[in-house]
This record gives C-alpha cells, structure tokens and sequence, in this order.
C-alpha cells in the first residue's frame, strides 16, 4: 500500500512590518508552484519599474534591415508583416539584406519542466525571438493554414503549415524567417538572410524605429489573472539574461531584502520541481518587496472571482487578492488579506498532496479562517 505523508506550510504576516503572526512549518522548503510568478512579479517592478516595456527595434540602411528582438512575448506576427511591407516597399533595387539579431539567452527550455510537452510539441522555446505569444493561428493574409493531422511545422516557399489553430512553435527563426521572406516576395523583394546572436549591436548609421511592448504593470496584471507560462519565463529571461540566469537574479534580489537562506529558482513560470523556497522566505519576500506598491500591487494581482481565483474565497471577493499555484501533488496560495481585523501578506503550501480540489478547499478554509474573513462579512451585513 502506498501512503502519501501531505503537510501544509503556512504564514501569516502583519503587513506593515512584516512580522509574524501565525507560523507553522514555515522553515520548510516546499515547491512554490506558480506563486513564484508573484514573487518575480514583484521583483521585477523594484528592478525594472512599473511603466518599463521591451523595444523591438527596426533599423534601416539603403538596402540593409536589421530586425533586433529583445523578448517581447506580446509583439505579434502580424504586426512584423506589416513593419517589413513598409520598410520593403521604401527600398531600391530588388535585393533585400535582413539581419535577425538577438541577444544570447543559452537554454530555450526551463530547467526540470515539461519535458513530455516538449517532445509533444506542446511548449514553445523561451528565446528572444519568441513573438506572437509562441504560438501559430490560422491567418490568411500571412498564408498560415491549418492542415489536419499535421505533426511539425512545415515551412514552404508559398505557405507555412501547421496542425491545429495555437499551435505552439519549436523553432521561432524559421517562422519569422517565413514571415520576412513572405512580406519580400509580395513588396517584389528578393530577401538575403543572416542571423546574429549577440548581446550588443551598433546601429550607427540606420535610421531606427523602436516598438515596445505593453507596460510592465499591464502584462503582470494577465500573466498573474490567467497563469501564463510562457509570458513570465519570457520576461523573466529578458531580465536575467536567460532562463538559465534566473536563480542568480533571483538571490541577488533576495540579499538586496536583506534575506540571507538560498532560494533554488530555475524559471519565472514555476513549472520546475526543482525551484525550492522556505515558506516563509516566499512570504516575507512578497511583503518586503511590495512596501509603498499598494495601488501596483491591487492591480495586477487578481481577486476572487478572476482569473485563476474566479470560483474561489467568493465570499472574501474585496478582502483577498492573490495568486495560485498548482502541479500535481502541489497547491498553494500566496498573497493579501485587508479586512476588518488587519492587513496580512500570507502564504500557504500543500506539498504532496495528490487531490488538488480537496488541497484548494483546505487552503481556501485556512484563509477564512485565519484571518476570520467572515466575522468582517458578518459584522458589514450587520452594520448594513
């Protein structure tokens, strides 16, 4: 017979000066699961500041186009098309040279995460060249066609097939190499690839357009609404350098806190099994970070009724805001409590623990508990 040993970490801290108020197991390390979206969130407003966007920049240069990607995941397939159609169109001669440059990033893939997806095609690889949120829809106007039964992408001289609409890309040069050689044939360019990667670029001499992406604020608010993988690895590996940078970006930031245990991080998404953090070091990290960010910190992180959170603590709907996380045999919620009776930044981890919607009603219970949500709801109807 196999027994499965469940525990529960859990932390409460007073909000304004970070103490605690209830403890239990909070030494231990436990897999944060996506709740380290939160803590990267929160990061990389003290690093990067709320309003901060990712450039993509196209330069030109008589007959010379240098598209530079720097890992913006909201840059779209369409909105490359139409960049290169008018840089084509306001070319001489038939003959256009296009440098694809980016920056040196190392592993496409999170350390210890989804392997099977991969080999699947499920995933797509975190690179700074991954645009269109890693994924392939049916375009007409781009000549993106679906084909049943499909098994990889195949890249060809007139269109660019793939087997199901969001379909997620293995190899981000070839399609944006289709896109570039597709917008050159229909501006009657013939198009010369050459592909560079490279930390640095010089640009002396080009005339420059920069695109940016949305605000930081604004992509953190859905990337923590609905869990989104792909975006925070991606924006993670833009900060750090690469996926493979995280973990050192990661405790530096913690040292800066003040905070002197090791955290292992191998990610932004927290799909990795290997990212190991004290429970109570996720805690008091998100409440030191979050100090003078509380209109920020409202805003992007979701409440119940939205996003990952919108069946859940329904009767706390404009006490809690907060993120989940969850992989099998991991579940927990990681984030803030205003009521009646105090403000908290609390933290709790269900660590093998194989029945996720039993680990979320016992979370959701501790947090009602706890904070004793419903006696404020009781004594507002009262009040009313």
């Amino acid at each position: 017979m196999l027994f499965v040993l469940t525990y529960v970490s859990e932390v409460w801290l007073e909000r304004g000066r970070c103490e605690p108020v209830r403890m239990r197991n909070a030494e231990e390390y436990v897999v944060p699961a996506s709740t380290l979206k939160s803590l990267w969130a929160i990061l990389l407003l003290n690093e990067l500041g709320e309003d901060y966007r990712i450039p993509t920049l196209v330069a030109t240069k008589g007959n010379v186009v240098i598209l530079r990607f720097n890992g913006d995941p909201y840059f779209k397939l369409r909105r490359l098309d139409s960049v290169l159609l008018e840089r084509f169109k306001g070319i001489r001669g038939k003959t256009v040279y296009v440098l694809l440059s980016f920056p040196r990033w190392g592993e496409r893939y999170g350390y210890g995460w989804a392997w099977d997806d991969i080999k699947f095609r499920l995933v797509s690889p975190i690179t700074p060249i991954s645009i269109n949120g890693g994924r392939l829809y049916e375009d007409s106007t781009l000549n993106i066609v679906v084909v049943e039964g499909l098994e990889e992408e195949i890249i060809t001289d007139t269109a660019l097939l793939i087997p199901r609409n969001g379909w997620r890309y293995s190899d981000p040069l070839s399609v944006i190499g289709y896109v570039v050689r597709r917008a050159g044939e229909r501006s009657g360019k013939r198009v010369v690839f050459e592909y560079r990667e490279e930390n640095r670029i010089n640009l002396s001499g080009f005339s420059t357009d920069t695109f940016y992406s949305p605000p930081l604020r604004r992509m953190l608010k859905g990337i923590l609404a609905y869990s989104s993988n792909f975006h925070m690895d991606m924006l993670v590996a833009h900060y750090s350098g690469g996926l493979i940078n995280s973990g050192k970006a990661f405790r530096r930031f913690m040292g800066n806190l003040g905070m002197d245990t090791l955290a292992y991080v191998f990610d932004g998404s927290g799909l990795s099994r290997y990212n190991l953090i004290r429970a109570v070091d996720a805690t008091y990290m998100l409440c030191a970070a979050s100090r003078g960010k509380d209109s920020t910190v409202r805003y992007i992180f979701p409440y119940p009724g939205e996003g990952t959170l919108r069946r859940r603590l329904l009767e706390m709907r404009d006490m809690v805001y907060a993120k989940t996380g969850t992989l099998f045999g991991v579940s927990s919620l990681l984030g803030f409590y205003e009521g009646c009776n105090g403000n908290y930044v609390f933290g709790i981890y269900m660590q093998n623990s194989p029945i996720v919607r039993k680990s979320r009603d016992f979370i959701d219970s501790l947090v009602v508990w706890t904070s004793g949500g419903r006696e404020c709801n009781r004594a507002e109807e009262v009040r009313r």
